[in-house]
């Protein structure tokens, strides 16, 4: 009898261990779930009923909220995610939020992402994180916003696009992640001084010629989906970054290059896509307009491409999609005429899902002449 007693005692005290400890734990563990799962803690029991109120990582998403909320149409569950959302907001009263993240893939409000900048600038945030759509006009970010002193991480992705200003002044961003932004010259980034990793992505400057990234203490830098259907064709861009040790692109046409400062540069990734290629843009370039010596302007898509490389030159390691070295295997005379710069060269890495994928003699001696101790990976 005394036995089971203990044992009874035994399992009551190890019933819910959880609610016993303090709430920067509770929130850390919290922060691994949905916004809406957070506020469902709150009938577990009385412990649990204002944890939420004062838990600092707001994510937002609608995936999870339409999956928990049974609504037959999306209309009634996009006003009921609104509301949800500007509820949580209005209940927190002034408790510092860390991070706040919106994930909406589909339109929403215009109204709603700027009350959410305004509340993370409000209440000191660190992280803010916004990802969807609003395709009526693009998103303008309000003047609260500019000069935060707080914030450490940002991360705009807007399919529609965003109106961005000449300067964002954040003195504490070190990451920085923008999608859909749209004709800007760049500059912005210069008044980040602490900025140490750059995503760049789906951005549009049909408009702009120049675009500058001028970031000194810029440590990592991503330009993705680069596509020649939103970049005017004469666009050149302007790398300053000296402290850049890690570069990765995807698109399917070449960066074009007018000034370049990439001394510290290990680690390099290209993938270009060319599926969709410009019809007057040349995908490969006749031998006959080297050896005739034609004006190199004119050369076409594989001699801006090796303009492109050639500034990596003091890369370590180097990964490339094997349509490069496809494009690269079509045109000797032109590596001939063009010599491999790079003599740092210690990996190079071919992205290819077809196992039988072979490297041309002739490619590879172009890398090999200037470093002969090149590793080949697959």
């Amino acid at each position: 009898m005394e036995s089971r007693t203990r044992k009874r005692s035994s399992l009551n005290n190890n019933e819910d261990k959880i609610s016993t400890l303090p709430n920067v734990l509770l929130h850390h563990i919290l922060s691994f779930v949905d916004a809406v799962q957070v506020v469902q803690t709150c009938v577990l029991s009385k412990r649990w009923m204002n944890v939420w109120k004062s838990h600092p990582y707001l994510d937002f998403n609608f995936e999870t909220f339409s999956s928990l909320i049974n609504s037959d149409y999306y209309e009634d569950e996009m006003v009921n995610f609104t509301d949800f959302v500007n509820q949580v907001l209005v209940r927190r009263n002034n408790f510092k939020a860390i991070k706040i993240s919106l994930d909406l893939c589909d339109h929403t409000r215009y109204s709603l992402v700027e009350s959410l900048i305004y509340y993370a600038v409000k209440h000191h945030a660190e992280e803010i994180c916004i990802d969807t759509a609003c395709r009526d006009v693009p998103i303008v970010l309000p003047r609260c916003f500019f000069n935060c002193e707080s914030l450490r991480s940002l991360k705009l992705r807007i399919d529609g696009g965003i109106a961005l200003p000449k300067s964002l002044g954040l003195p504490s961003l070190k990451t920085l992640h923008l999608g859909g932004a749209q004709n800007f010259d760049g500059k912005i980034f210069s008044s980040c001084p602490n900025l140490e990793n750059l995503k760049i992505e789906d951005i549009c400057l049909d408009t702009i010629e120049n675009f500058n990234i001028h970031a000194l203490n810029l440590k990592s830098l991503e330009i993705l989906n680069w596509r020649y259907s939103r970049i005017k064709t004469e666009c050149k861009v302007m790398l300053f970054a000296p402290k850049l040790t890690s570069f990765k692109f995807d698109g399917n046409t070449p960066l074009l290059w007018s000034e370049v400062n990439l001394t510290s540069l290990d680690d390099v990734n290209v993938v270009l896509h060319r599926d969709h290629y410009r019809y007057d843009y040349r995908f490969y370039v006749d031998e006959d307009e080297y050896i005739s010596g034609e004006d190199e302007t004119k050369g076409g898509f594989c001699l801006d491409l090796l303009k492109m490389l050639h500034q990596f030159c003091s890369a370590k390691s180097l990964t490339l999609s094997m349509n490069i070295i496809e494009v690269l295997s079509k045109v000797p005379a032109a590596l001939n005429k063009h010599p491999s710069p790079f003599s740092n060269l210690k990996y190079l890495k071919l992205k290819t899902d077809n196992k039988d994928a072979t490297l041309p003699a002739h490619v590879l001696n172009y890398f090999l002449s200037s470093s002969s101790l090149l590793k080949v990976c697959f």
